[in-house]
């Protein structure tokens, strides 16, 4: 070479790229990886290949910056990083992953939702937050599958993703109540729960779903997110016919607390026999509170009102009724009187103790 004369002008551009490629090897996977991302981001392509292997690296913070550079590249870092989930590697297919969702890449869609099943609790965990990132509604099937993932942080990560992906997530979940796995169930219950208010509605129309599993798991749902416009269409559950529809009916409106008392007692004095019964359960679970509505129904002209009122007093045991139920003790009808002493004799007992 000619003395004087640089040697970069005698380089081809095929030089130049390797170049570049070691460069982006030697930044990548070296101890001074940090701050690096906009240098490699600059060098583009050629860097795509040796930051793909960088992502083996442990170092969670070689492995952040890896990662930045490769989202600085964007497009053309994409098919090779499609390509990498499928690596030997289990930190390699995680940080491709990684990768993708930060990068918001839809076309990774189908292909993220086939590492939810990888071996590796990483990579599926990755997935799942991916999904979050690109909020894609395809991913929402194959996240309630996850739910009954063998890990809890990949079922967790699961489920926050389905809330983070709101309307599109609600109907599934739903329909996810009669799913043959218990903890998929459980968890799409949760999970409705943690949306809140977008999921009043569609729940409230799955009470009249012909399936009774859906019925049942929309009345826990609701009881559990505790809105008030819930009470009236669970009430109307009362006479369901189906008896794990009314067990959970009952446990629901204990739920919902003070406001849904009134409708129960209009139940309580004028249902039938099933949701009369159901009523009661409702409001002996909630206790106290209900104390004072049944006091006032100890002089109902109906004595059957009046001898169940006297029983759910003694079963609550409330020393507040103490007094109306020995004004019992003088009622006409002597199943009262007997329904009212034995509640006394309840509540004494309790206070005894």
């Amino acid at each position: 070479m000619p003395a004087g004369v640089p040697s970069g002008r005698w380089e081809t551009s095929g030089s130049r790229s390797s170049s570049h490629s070691s460069e982006a090897s030697r930044t990548s996977t070296g101890s001074s990886a940090g701050g690096s991302a906009d240098t490699l981001g600059k060098i583009g392509e050629p860097a795509v290949d040796p930051l793909i292997k960088a992502l083996d690296e442990p170092r969670d913070d070689v492995r952040q910056e890896t990662i930045r550079a490769l989202q600085l590249i964007g497009e053309p870092a994409v098919d090779p990083l499609l390509r990498a989930t499928k690596h030997t590697y289990p930190l390699i297919r995680r940080g491709a992953i990684q990768a993708l969702g930060i990068m918001g890449e839809e076309r990774a869609v189908g292909t993220i939702i086939e590492c939810l099943k990888d071996a590796d609790p990483g990579v599926r965990y990755e997935c799942a937050v991916a999904f979050g990132r690109i909020g894609d509604a395809r991913a929402v099937s194959p996240l309630i599958e996850t739910l009954n993932d063998t890990r809890e942080h990949v079922r967790t990560a699961a489920m926050a993703t389905l809330v983070s992906l709101g309307e599109p997530a609600i109907d599934p979940l739903i329909r996810a109540f009669v799913d043959v796995n218990e903890d998929v169930c459980r968890r799409s219950t949760l999970a409705l729960v943690t949306l809140g208010e977008p999921a009043i509605e569609p729940l409230i129309r799955a009470l009249s779903d012909p399936t009774p599993g859906i019925r049942r798991g929309a009345a826990e749902a609701l009881g559990q997110i505790g809105n008030t416009r819930a009470i009236a269409p669970i009430i109307a559950l009362l006479d369901d016919p189906e008896r794990i529809v009314r067990i959970e009916v009952v446990k629901a409106l204990a739920a919902l607390g003070v406001p849904a008392i009134a409708p129960l007692m209009q139940v309580f004095r004028q249902g039938d026999v099933r949701t009369r019964t159901a009523a009661m359960e409702a409001l002996w679970m909630l206790g106290q509170p209900a104390t004072t509505p049944l006091i006032m129904v100890l002089k109902d002209d109906q004595s059957d009102v009046r001898k169940r009122a006297a029983l759910l007093l003694g079963e609550i045991g409330d020393q507040k009724a103490v007094d109306h139920l020995t004004g019992l003790l003088a009622d006409e009808n002597v199943a009262v009187r007997r329904e009212a002493f034995e509640a006394l004799e309840i509540i004494k007992k309790r206070t005894a103790s």
